[in-house]
């Protein structure tokens, strides 16, 4: 067999082999004889028929199954003799199979070329997430703002700390907001009868401020630009006027922090409570705190270890994201229109998001070889159970699935990056936030 490798960019190699005709016959006879095992012909026992009626009468069929092998077997010496890690065989093309030498190609994905940098000297920091009795109290000012209470204003005007009841519309260049810019929250747009707390920065910079003085049946006009900073990048610099209408003027009251309350709330005196609370805001905390060990990990590998990726795998993962932002902005509302209306930047996200998750991906299947980590069956299980949770569905009916489709390898190299990823975490740095500079 002569094989021929020429690496292209992107971890494409292009594959010549040559086949010779006894490879070739040896092949077909011997799939010949497995298919005459379980052959059905018309005047034959069942497995009695002669191969060589068997050979004409699967000819294609089998003539297809020797081709794949055949390339399977030039794919491994490929492998072999160049010293190539290849992941997978595409577009394959050969001429007829018959009593001669075969010629075949195919274009391969080859594993990218990196080497890790040495992890014990991990240059990551975090700052670790700390759980203080602000945080505590916040929590059960949260409780308290469920028997809040809310009273007409009816002798003065609106002030800041007041919630403000308001019909109004927003526009921008002369039209409405929601159609400038689709993907704003609703309360930006605008509505009747919308409850607004009188708080510095709500909604936009500066609206809350300009209803401040305003009486109930009032109307005004608060033109607003938005600032460079905005976190909807799209609204940056435009003007936006609010024509507004003033409904009514509501001052909220909470109840007094006691035990009695509390206990009518959650069922425990102030002093379970803020127990509980921490070390409910604790866990939580430790897990954020993990949660960005992981992250920052990842982020300076795939910043500093360099390779190219397989353009096909982006392209594939690129899909997905396309798939999750849809699915995502759906939920929020947006109809089909708007989607379409944003397509070029939703792909332009993918693009970078499935570049990163592919280079990160390559990374942490690398680190799992390199360290020896592998996925038990106990830990496959648990992550089945755990993937079946999310998609509420039966453990026993997705484990039928991840069978027909083979979906197993998949799981298995899941579990091995996520235990990489835990391995590569216990490396980063946690740094508490006093000990800030």
């Amino acid at each position: 067999m002569e094989i021929f490798v020429e690496k292209q960019p992107n971890c494409i190699a292009s594959l010549r082999a040559t086949i010779p005709s006894s490879t070739v016959k040896a092949k077909l006879d011997k799939l010949a004889q497995e298919y005459r095992k379980s052959a059905k012909l018309p005047g034959f026992r069942p497995g009695k028929a002669p191969v060589a009626v068997v050979a004409r009468k699967y000819r294609d069929a089998i003539a297809e199954e020797a081709v794949k092998e055949l390339l399977r077997e030039a794919v491994d010496k490929a492998a072999k003799d160049n010293g190539l890690k290849i992941i997978n065989a595409f577009d394959l093309k050969h001429d007829e199979v018959t009593d001669k030498d075969l010629d075949l190609s195919a274009q391969l994905t080859l594993e990218p070329e990196f080497t890790l940098p040495d992890l014990e000297s991990l240059d990551v920091e975090v700052l670790e997430e700390i759980v203080t009795d602000e945080h505590v109290e916040r929590q059960i000012g949260m409780l308290l703002e469920r028997r809040a209470q809310f009273d007409d204003v009816k002798d003065r005007a609106l002030k800041m700390g007041d919630y403000a009841v308001l019909d109004f519309n927003a526009t921008a260049e002369g039209k409405p907001l929601a159609e400038i810019c689709p993907e704003a929250p609703s309360a930006l747009k605008g509505g009747e009868g919308l409850w607004i707390a009188l708080n510095e920065g709500e909604l936009l910079p500066g609206f809350c401020e300009g209803l401040v003085g305003m009486t109930e049946g009032e109307e005004k006009a608060i033109e607003i630009t938005v600032p460079d900073d905005f976190f909807i990048e799209s609204l940056r610099g435009k003007k936006i006027t609010n024509n507004v209408t003033l409904k009514g003027i509501k001052s909220k009251t909470l109840p007094e922090l006691t035990d009695e309350v509390m206990k009518e709330l959650t069922g425990r005196n102030l002093e379970d409570l803020r127990k509980f609370l921490r070390e409910a805001l604790e866990s939580s905390a430790t897990a954020e705190t993990e949660r960005k060990k992981r992250a920052a990990a990842v982020e300076h590998l795939v910043k500093n270890v360099n390779f190219e990726t397989p353009v096909a795998f982006v392209m594939n993962e690129a899909r997905r994201v396309v798939g999750e932002i849809v699915e995502a902005e759906q939920s929020r509302g947006l109809s089909n229109e708007d989607l379409l209306s944003k397509k070029d930047e939703i792909f332009q996200h993918a693009q970078m998001s499935a570049q990163f998750r592919v280079h990160a991906d390559f990374i942490l299947t690398r680190l799992a070889q390199e360290q020896n980590i592998t996925a038990s069956q106990e830990e496959m299980i648990a992550h089945i159970e755990s993937l079946a949770r999310r998609l509420d569905m039966p453990m026993e009916k997705l484990v039928k699935q991840l069978a027909k489709r083979n979906g197993f390898a998949s799981v298995e190299s899941d579990v091995t990056r996520d235990k990489a990823l835990d391995f590569l975490a216990s490396k980063v740095r946690v740094k508490k936030p006093a000990d800030k500079e």
